[in-house]
């Protein structure tokens, strides 16, 4: 059986308009899923753009800090905290004093590697990789302890140490750390 001119335009079109109908299904998957909101805070000169499916926390000793809610087991996080400094301090000894109090607190904390890095803004700055077990805190629940892979990235500006932080389970440390770069382009301070 032949088609007639009409249906084969008829064909053709059906499969153009279910081509474009997935294009702009992807489209729309990938911008909800790279969506961000904006963080401000004036005070501490920080403007940042984070996951906006993550949960912001204000408080503690950081300037503020987001997290991945949906992840289950460890949360990863990423934290931007603030400190006030000496003139003669550099990003080193800013670095020890952090190591110094997570080897304190943090189970099997280890430094892998130290690293120069120059931030989007031409900031230089050191990259700092680490490792530590996470074990649960709550006595009544069992569980296996989690290796927690770390960046930090240190800078020193206007007098202040800024301390960029990225916690993620080491499993999945490679794909969650593209999530932090694209934090750290548009982060600006």
């Amino acid at each position: 059986m032949q088609l007639t001119q009409t249906q084969r335009w008829a064909n053709y079109l059906t499969l153009i308009f279910g081509l474009v109908g997935m294009f702009i299904g992807f489209n729309l998957r990938d911008s909800a899923l790279n969506a961000t909101s904006l963080y401000v805070n004036t005070q501490a000169g920080i403007q940042a753009a984070y996951p906006r499916n993550w949960l912001i926390d204000q408080g503690g000793t950081y300037v503020f800090r987001v997290r991945d809610m949906a992840q289950r087991g460890f949360k990863t996080t990423i934290q931007v905290a603030v400190l006030p400094i000496g003139p003669d301090h550099t990003e080193r000894n800013v670095l020890d004093t952090l190591v110094l109090s997570r080897v304190q607190s943090l189970a099997g904390y280890n430094v892998i590697g130290i690293d120069d890095y120059v931030l989007p803004d031409e900031t230089p700055a050191i990259w700092v990789t680490s490792t530590y077990v996470d074990t649960q805190t709550d006595p009544f629940l069992q569980g296996v302890p989690t290796s927690v892979e770390s960046v930090d990235v240190i800078t020193i500006k206007r007098g202040q140490a800024i301390i960029i932080t990225f916690l993620s389970d080491a499993q999945f440390f490679d794909e969650n750390l593209l999530t932090f770069q694209q934090f750290l382009n548009e982060l600006e301070f």
